[in-house]
């Protein structure tokens, strides 16, 4: 159990870089229409894709377009950002504030006392707080290696992260009740959000920057390296 916490920890430090900035709900706006969605600051999976390569193959800059905000794609706005591999596995941030993935909207209610061998499974940034009947485990997202994370809400008590495998509700449907979820959007989006040579900083997508002039996708050649 102990090995299990410590990759996993180490897992979500690789993928994340702001992994104090808990899943909270966003709505957005696609095609004119609102979507009610939860942002998580990572991208998921065990092999997170694409690496995109923004001409990494030489020093300088180069120009990409992204939007304010990734709420609404509005207008979209040119940004000079550093050559380089953009990837949550970088070696270097190159002009990267943070990661997100845009995802569905799932929560459940602890309806029912939890036995202490299903309680060990569960990873929770305060040591000291225990879970119990009538807490709620809110914006749930999946992060990598078959566990996923969220947040924990206490009567009176502040949020914390909290991590646990995957399939854990599934499998303890009696302990645990679904109390929301969305699947509004047809796919998860992933997005980068980059710092501006000009000043100003741009969210960008990352389909829509691989399409953008010049742009490549890289490769990955193995866990936590990659490659142009």
């Amino acid at each position: 159990m102990i090995s299990k916490i410590l990759s996993f920890t180490l897992l979500f430090s690789v993928i994340s870089l702001a992994q104090d900035i808990k899943p909270y709900k966003l709505d957005i706006v696609r095609n004119g229409k609102v979507y009610h969605q939860v942002a998580s600051s990572f991208w998921a999976s065990e092999y997170p894709s694409p690496v995109i390569n923004i001409n990494a193959h030489k020093k300088g800059t180069t120009n990409i377009k992204g939007y304010d905000s990734l709420r609404e794609k509005t207008k979209l706005k040119v940004c000079e950002v550093e050559n380089g591999l953009y990837h949550p596995w970088a070696k270097k941030p190159n002009s990267v504030i943070n990661f997100y993935t845009i995802t569905a909207v799932e929560s459940y209610d602890i309806v029912k006392n939890i036995p202490s061998d299903i309680k060990q499974n569960f990873i929770l940034d305060d040591t000291k707080r225990v879970l119990k009947v009538g807490d709620k485990i809110i914006n749930v997202v999946y992060g990598a290696e078959g566990y996923s994370q969220g947040v924990l809400r206490s009567n009176k008590k502040a949020d914390i992260l909290i991590d646990f495998p995957a399939t854990i509700f599934e499998e303890n449907p009696t302990i645990f009740k679904q109390i929301e979820k969305s699947s509004t959007l047809e796919k998860n989006e992933q997005w980068l959000h980059l710092e501006c040579k000009q000043g100003y900083k741009v969210f960008v997508e990352d389909k829509d920057l691989l399409s953008q002039k010049g742009i490549k996708e890289g490769e990955i050649r193995g866990y936590g390296d990659i490659s142009i």
